[in-house]
């Protein structure tokens, strides 16, 4: 059945990319189980080859534009629910991957203050995923901005995952406040630490 909504939609779109993301590290504890036998089957199938990783201050989505494709038509039963859709999508696009996309395995966050990792809540771990980023925009630009408030995360995983972090800043000490974006990768069962993608000011969007 065709969903009603886009909000049921992305539940299960959400409920899903977990349940991938959970499967992927069973798959990476298995091989790490299996590591001293080199030539079992499971080792073989589950060789974990980690990503490159990305350049700093380098956007996937530089250059990218909302396009219409005719088929995603038939996933709503009614047009308001598919013009809806269309606007998500676009400020999506336009927001580089800041707001949750539509139909594309993205999800949101639901609850920050939710444990996520360690004793940490979600707002915690991702206040310091920023911060490695504020850092990065720190060192190499020679500005003084400071995270002040995590507002939204948006997350798209497999073997690597990408946190989309939207907060509020402060550009020099006392100034107003400023949102802003930071893009950082992180890696399944933490084998190496987070790395900082991007950190800038959020984009105006046009719709």
């Amino acid at each position: 059945m065709a969903p009603e909504s886009i909000k049921e939609e992305m539940e299960i779109q959400a409920s899903t990319t977990k349940m991938m993301n959970s499967s992927l590290m069973e798959e990476h504890k298995v091989e790490e189980e299996e590591d001293d036998d080199e030539g079992s089957d499971i080792d073989r199938r589950y060789k974990y080859v980690p990503e490159p990783e990305p350049e700093w201050d380098v956007d996937s989505y530089d250059g990218r534009e909302y396009e219409t494709d005719p088929e995603d038509r038939q996933f709503f039963s009614d047009e308001d629910s598919y013009q809806e859709f269309r606007t998500r999508k676009r400020q999506a696009i336009e927001s580089k991957g800041f707001l949750p996309e539509p139909l594309s395995g993205t999800y949101p966050i639901q609850d920050l203050e939710e444990v996520a990792y360690r004793n940490m809540t979600a707002r915690e771990l991702n206040t310091d995923l920023a911060n490695l980023c504020v850092k990065k925009l720190n060192d190499e630009k020679g500005t003084t901005v400071e995270l002040v408030e995590i507002v939204r995360v948006i997350e798209l995983g497999g073997a690597t995952w990408n946190s989309y972090i939207t907060f509020m800043a402060r550009e020099y000490p006392n100034g107003p406040l400023v949102e802003y974006h930071a893009k950082v990768m992180s890696y399944v069962g933490q084998e190496k630490p987070p790395f900082p993608i991007l950190c800038r000011p959020s984009p105006k969007l046009s719709v």
